[in-house]
């Protein structure tokens, strides 16, 4: 009995970790924005040149991140995570991760 506890307890601690959740700072290629992505869906998207930082949710479903903007219900910018460094958004723009 104790070993299907621990075992269960390491399943589980297994599975938080694997939450698809995405964490850290990706940078356009041209350093004019960035998306800084917290757990729990959270992430903060920063602009250099307006000097503006809008706090949004997001999720992850396989290789997409959706990003949801409060007031616009049913809108979301979707970027393809291309791998652990790099997301692909529209029009081919990239973000590489910073930190």
């Amino acid at each position: 009995m104790k070993t299907r506890t621990w075992l269960a307890s390491i399943l589980l601690l297994a599975l938080a970790g694997c939450g698809g959740g995405l964490a850290g700072t990706f940078e356009d290629e041209m350093g004019l924005s960035a998306y800084t992505f917290e757990r729990g869906g959270r992430v903060v998207q920063s602009t250099a040149l307006a000097g503006v930082e809008l706090e949004l949710r997001y999720e992850v479903d396989g290789d997409r991140v959706r990003i949801m903007h409060p007031e616009a219900a049913g809108a979301a910018l979707v970027l393809t995570r291309i791998d652990d460094d790099t997301l692909s958004g529209p029009m081919g723009l990239r973000f590489v991760r910073k930190d």
